[in-house]
């Protein structure tokens, strides 16, 4: 069994746009931790214990989906309290985005997954352990989307890492 999930797939590029976000998310929590650089991502569908035949499964329900490609402007820095987790987000979703979401969880629950978060709320993780009451508008930072990946959550040496098994591309 391995720990999965869908989410965007950010090129090493985007990712270093990111951090300079991740710094200033930093400063409004001294307690915050960065999440690394190489785990930073936007989750489409959280699937959690999977097996080898639903693993095939997935891999099969996400090669079949044919999406453009699309931009995401994100352009502010919020925490959610209970959670407390820092995170970067859009304040218009794509439709696009949506699109990928919904049909993405709407295959998964075919399969056996049941969505725990019924309003999607796409976001970019950039700290945990962090709190604030803080919502500040960014210069807002547009990335071009021209993929999406089943991750596997892995811990190794007591660090949690995010491995993308299977990537899929957008048209």
């Amino acid at each position: 069994m391995q720990r999965l999930f869908f989410s965007l797939k950010f090129s090493n590029a985007q990712q270093q746009q990111l951090l300079p976000y991740q710094a200033q998310a930093l400063t409004l929590c001294d307690n915050a931790r960065a999440v690394d650089t190489d785990n930073l991502h936007l989750t489409l569908f959280f699937l959690g214990q999977v097996g080898t035949v639903q693993l095939q499964q997935l891999v099969s329900a996400a090669q079949s989906i044919k999406l453009p490609v699309f931009n995401l402007c994100l352009d502010y820095l919020a925490c959610f309290t209970k959670a407390k987790i820092l995170y970067l987000a859009p304040s218009n979703i794509p439709a696009e985005l949506l699109s990928l979401q919904q049909i993405l969880a709407t295959r998964c629950q075919t399969i056996g997954f049941i969505d725990i978060h019924p309003k999607y709320r796409p976001h970019i993780t950039l700290a945990r352990h962090g709190l604030t009451e803080s919502v500040i508008q960014v210069t807002p930072l547009c990335l071009r989307v021209v993929e999406f990946a089943l991750y596997c959550s892995e811990n190794i040496d007591g660090k949690v890492r995010y491995r993308p098994l299977h990537i899929f591309q957008l048209q």
